[in-house]
């Protein structure tokens, strides 16, 4: 009875052993698998049109022209040719990893449908689709959920949202208008001009007593070595003429001899504007160039402090001071004047008495007889 048990217990026991070689060896695939198999199979040097939106309706597509990417919904200006490279490589960098889930209503739950999804992207070569991917909810930070548009498996990579931007300006290359500060000579606006030499800038005209604002004047330059700019309006002459009667005209002058002039005109909130060195009119915002139509000599230059004034003594303080006296003064008039009680009566002067018996006849004689 003895050998039958030990021999059964014997195959369990083998079993065992195999299957979990057996899971061993699928774990080890699968792993290897994750690592080694991209979630977009694609070429990044390939793609000639990338096209990118969200379910709230925004939506940008950038196309490889002659070699350099552009936006061509923004009069084909130029794009960050940095940033689409390294967004290139940055998708063809995803893993598969793990599937979280593959179910319909876990791409649901996670924002990975064609309806509802936090950002799809689509990838064309020579007109041709070679991929689209769908970025939903994050777990945590610099992770998506992710599924690629015609498989049900949903994955957890490195990405964030914010890297596929849906809106023009976040692509568009803003260093186009830039000057180096060190290679400006001079900036002209209004009644400022600042001379500039090795990157520096300093108030021309200053006098001894003058005490210029070093960080207004680090803002003005700013605003005009790096012009801010949130969209771009228009290209070619009729675009260019609305900013023929400008409101601000700036003049850049580079330290090569050559100039640039900036025209600025007031436009429902913000400005249009143009560079003298470009053929796009740009908008931007009345906070983001606050410094360049505002520019005036005089807010570059502290205000001197107020000396304390000295008030002159009015008239009734004054006569306030010298009343007691002219008072005490008054009296001892009105006492010299004022007779004495105790001295004795004075006669009436000889002509006083003469005129008062006239007044009332002679007096009637004194005494018998007469």
């Amino acid at each position: 009875m003895r050998r039958p048990t030990v021999l059964l217990l014997t195959a369990l026991l083998g079993g065992q052993l195999a299957l979990a070689l057996v899971i061993a060896r699928t774990g080890s695939d699968h792993a290897a698998f994750s690592a080694k198999d991209p979630l977009l199979a694609f070429e990044p040097a390939k793609i000639d049109q990338i096209a990118i939106d969200d379910d709230a309706g925004h939506a940008v597509m950038l196309d490889k022209q002659n070699g350099q990417w552009v936006i061509p919904a923004s009069a084909g200006f130029p794009a960050d040719q940095g940033r689409v490279e390294s967004f290139l490589s940055q998708l063809a960098a995803l893993k598969r990893g793990l599937p979280v889930a593959e179910t319909v209503g876990a791409a649901e739950r996670f924002k990975l449908t064609e309806k509802v999804h936090d950002r799809r992207v689509v990838l064309t070569s020579g007109g041709t689709k070679v991929g689209e991917l769908l970025i939903g909810t994050s777990p945590t930070y610099r992770q998506v959920h992710a599924r690629v548009s015609d498989a049900p498996a949903i994955y957890v990579v490195d990405f964030a949202a914010y890297d596929a931007e849906s809106d023009a300006g976040a692509w568009m290359n803003h260093g186009l208008l830039d000057t180096p500060r060190n290679k400006i000579a001079s900036i002209a606006v209004g009644d400022v001009t600042l001379d500039g030499k090795d990157g520096k800038f300093t108030l021309a005209g200053l006098t001894q007593d003058d005490k210029p604002l070093a960080d207004k004047i680090d803002s003005l330059v700013g605003a005009l070595a790096h012009p801010p700019f949130d969209a771009v309006q228009g290209k070619g002459k009729d675009a260019l003429a609305k900013v023929d009667d400008p409101d601000v005209t700036a003049t850049v002058k580079r330290a090569d001899g050559s100039s640039v002039t900036y025209r600025y005109k007031k436009d429902a909130g913000s400005y249009l504007f143009a560079s003298s060195a470009q053929d796009y009119l740009f908008r931007v915002a009345d906070d983001k160039i606050k410094p360049v139509v505002e520019a005036k000599r005089a807010a570059l230059i502290e205000a001197p402090k107020p000396k304390p004034e000295t008030k002159p003594e009015t008239a009734p303080q004054a006569q306030q001071t010298q009343a007691p006296e002219a008072r005490a003064q008054e009296t001892k008039a009105q006492q010299d004047k004022a007779p004495d009680p105790n001295a004795a009566p004075q006669a009436a002067p000889e002509g006083a008495r003469s005129d008062t018996q006239a007044s009332h006849g002679d007096a009637p004689p004194t005494g018998h007889g007469g």
